[in-house]
């Protein structure tokens, strides 16, 4: 067993995140992953950011472990072999607005008819419903409908998180959901259609502590100040840390630690209750106390009180942070297109699955011949399908 889920097959009609985020998820865990791919250059992510010999680092995280093909499905052969696929698959997802996939013929009920046992999975922006359920959609849409832009609220007004968190907040949602419908299927038999709405996915992920003023409705309940409004970062007298006091005693120990006694009984900040109905001015007093130290020396003076804190890293300086080299969090690796490269290990580690390394992302098409040469295509006929424009 090299993974939980081997033995599992996927077959992903997608591009860009959402949905080859999730897929790449489970093929670190094992599953087997047929990518789909359009005739006219396939998924968009291939150029987009750094990339070598056609392939962008930004694709190569994200679809390794996966197997490419590419299918006209405008034409009927190629249709054909995409069938093929679906009967032999535990899974098959779509990443479209809805109705495009059932247009070419593969709405759920058309494959639940060729394959009884399938989880069909339709990851879309808005969901199947609704008045913008035919809108096109990219993460920072999501980012500015679902709460994240508004929270991350600065002087200027909302701004964006800069990374693709509403694309990977969906992925992880997916992922999850198909490994709940696989175990729902292998108990009961049955086929089930997953709809995962971008939109729904991120409003509740951020329900809990994000949207806190919108759950306690009633008019007599406490407000306070939203903690997360306050996060901010605090320079010392070289660099940043975060540091994070959450209860009274973190508070008095850092506050002893770095010398300023005298805030610890400041009547302001001497319990949690005080300090939220006073975060600007707490926070300011934190800065200070900070700002009179080098990042090394509140750094260790932090941590000597047992308080959490840590240098603010870089992108760059992430790989060579000494926990992330001693427990392995990422590593270097050969691509045969790409050449040498980063990979994180993903969060969970199963201690009953050997070790798995996914095989690296796939070049546009890669696996064509060899995909339906498995499925008893000949020589001739994938010719024949190369020479019609069926497949890439």
């Amino acid at each position: 067993m090299t993974g939980p889920l081997s033995g599992v097959k996927i077959v992903e009609l997608a591009q860009m995140i959402a949905v080859p985020g999730a897929t790449h998820l489970l093929a670190t865990q094992g599953a087997e992953i047929i990518k789909i791919e359009n005739t006219t250059g396939g998924d968009d992510l291939r150029m987009y950011g750094s990339r070598k010999g056609n392939m962008s680092g930004w694709f190569a995280n994200a679809n390794a472990g996966k197997r490419s093909i590419g299918l006209n499905l405008e034409r009927e052969e190629a249709k054909e072999i995409l069938r093929y696929f679906i009967k032999d698959a535990d899974v098959f997802i779509e990443g479209f607005r809805p109705g495009a996939v059932s247009r070419l013929g593969f709405s759920a009920d058309e494959a639940f008819e060729i394959n009884p046992r399938l989880v069909y999975v339709s990851s879309s922006g808005f969901g199947a419903e609704g008045p913008y359920s035919d809108r096109p959609v990219y993460d920072p849409v999501i980012q500015a409908i679902s709460g994240w832009a508004g929270a991350q609220r600065t002087a200027d007004g909302p701004t964006l998180i800069r990374g693709m968190v509403a694309d990977k907040v969906a992925a992880l949602t997916t992922s999850q959901a198909i490994t709940a419908a696989l175990f729902a299927r292998n108990e009961t038999g049955e086929s089930q259609h997953v709809q995962v709405s971008m939109l729904e996915a991120n409003i509740a992920f951020n329900w809990p502590d994000v949207m806190m003023h919108e759950t306690v409705l009633d008019d007599d309940a406490l407000h306070l100040p939203n903690l997360l409004g306050s996060y901010q970062l605090f320079s010392t007298s070289d660099g940043w840390l975060s540091v994070t006091a959450g209860t009274d005693s973190q508070w008095k120990a850092v506050c002893s630690a770095l010398s300023r006694e005298d805030l610890a009984k400041d009547e302001r900040f001497s319990t949690a209750a005080n300090r939220s109905k006073h975060f600007t001015e707490w926070y300011a007093s934190f800065d200070e106390m900070l700002g009179a130290f080098t990042t090394i020396e509140a750094l260790q003076k932090c941590q000597d009180a047992d308080v959490p804190a840590v240098r603010v890293l870089d992108p760059s300086e992430v790989a060579h942070d000494d926990h992330v080299k001693e427990v392995e969090s990422v590593a270097e690796i050969e691509h045969p297109i790409v050449g040498k490269m980063r990979v994180p290990r993903q969060g969970a580690i199963f201690n009953k699955a050997t070790k798995h390394n996914p095989r690296p992302a796939p070049a546009y098409c890669q696996n064509t011949i060899e995909l339906l040469t498995e499925i008893g295509y000949s020589n001739d006929t994938i010719e024949k399908l190369k020479s019609t424009g069926a497949i890439s």
